[in-house]
């Protein structure tokens, strides 16, 4: 659908139950209604590279993804599909017309209790670590085990996408930070490289698995249980990753927003319950896979820093590039130390 179609659905359309849109909420990717109790969420029309949801079809194929992998953590929020009609002239969710795009309904859950929202009034402690924990743990270790996706050279690949933005870089920052960008990069091939054969044996010891892939504090719901959500449907390559890949986004991003010591916790109490990091070369490791997601992080907000938009929002994205950039440079010059 687009955007002029999602609005006339919004406006004057009819959602399931006699649910009453609420609010409008857009992303690159996603068109996401709240309704009074549920909310309904539409994939945008795109074809990013990383992603294709250019087709009704293909929408249809990733919105049921998308329910069946985040049932696995919080089956009382995925609910089910919905195709999109549109009869008479009016757009609804759901009941007879033309079918012409697929909805995925959710339980509407309170946004204050969201993670990253938490975090930011100071509400976030070690023991709502530990209920999330208790969640995360079992499902990682009955997650699908997977052989022979993860490499050095895929990894190094991955990483080195960053240097596409070295120009804003040096705009932004400085030629200095530039330069010292391109050497990070050249850091990061020498250091897999070196860790070829640890990555090669995790891989054979069962330590890569089908998990969630974008697991930070901004998809996790502290309710009770805590619900994990928004799990990587449109690529398996991003979720299909190594347990530390996985822990290291949740802890860089609790570095990012203030709280390391949340992140040290969470380690140890997971390490303890589950050792995935067990010698003094998988701690490197784990510290490396910090450094990725700082690396995506930092990529992802130098490239909505160039997009359009209003003088704040750009001001907020400059800012966020720059505060990752800067988690990025510490962590490299922590790993040069260490390796």
């Amino acid at each position: 659908m687009t955007r002029e179609q999602v609005e006339a659905l919004v406006a004057h359309g009819t959602f399931p139950e006699g649910q009453a849109a609420e609010q409008l909420i857009e992303t690159h990717i996603s068109f996401v209604i709240l309704c009074t109790t549920k909310v309904y969420k539409l994939k945008k029309s795109v074809d990013l590279g990383f992603l294709d949801f250019s087709t009704v079809e293909k929408r249809k194929h990733f919105v049921e993804e998308e329910l069946r992998l985040n049932q696995r953590l919080c089956p009382a929020m995925y609910l089910r599909t919905w195709p999109v009609t549109q009869y008479e002239g009016r757009y609804r969710i759901g009941g007879e017309g033309n079918v012409i795009d697929h909805a995925l309904e959710m339980e509407r859950i309170d946004r204050a209790l969201e993670m990253d929202r938490m975090l930011e009034r100071g509400l976030v402690h070690t023991a709502d670590i530990d209920r999330v924990l208790e969640v995360l743990i079992p499902f990682h270790q009955g997650a699908t085990i997977i052989r022979g996706k993860v490499s050095a050279a895929d990894l190094y690949a991955d990483f080195a996408d960053v240097a596409g933005i070295t120009e804003f870089c040096a705009a932004i920052l400085g030629p200095a930070q530039a330069t010292f960008l391109t050497e990070s990069i050249a850091f990061a091939q020498r250091f897999l490289q070196a860790h070829t054969e640890l990555i090669t044996a995790r891989d054979r010891e069962g330590f890569i698995r089908d998990v969630h892939g974008d697991l930070h504090a901004g998809n996790i719901f502290l309710t009770e249980p805590p619900m994990l959500f928004d799990c990587i449907e449109f690529d398996a390559h991003y979720r299909r990753i190594d347990l530390l890949n996985e822990l290291a986004f949740f802890t860089m991003e609790l570095d990012h927003a203030g709280y390391p010591e949340l992140g040290k916790h969470l380690m140890h109490t997971y390490n303890s319950a589950f050792p995935v990091m067990r010698t003094a070369q998988e701690e490197e490791l784990y510290l490396f896979y910090k450094l990725y997601r700082a690396n995506v992080r930092m990529k992802i907000n130098a490239i909505r820093a160039q997009q359009p938009g209003t003088a704040p929002e750009q001001a907020d994205r400059k800012a966020l590039f720059e505060s990752y950039f800067k988690l990025y440079m510490a962590y490299w010059e922590g790993l040069k130390g260490s390796a």
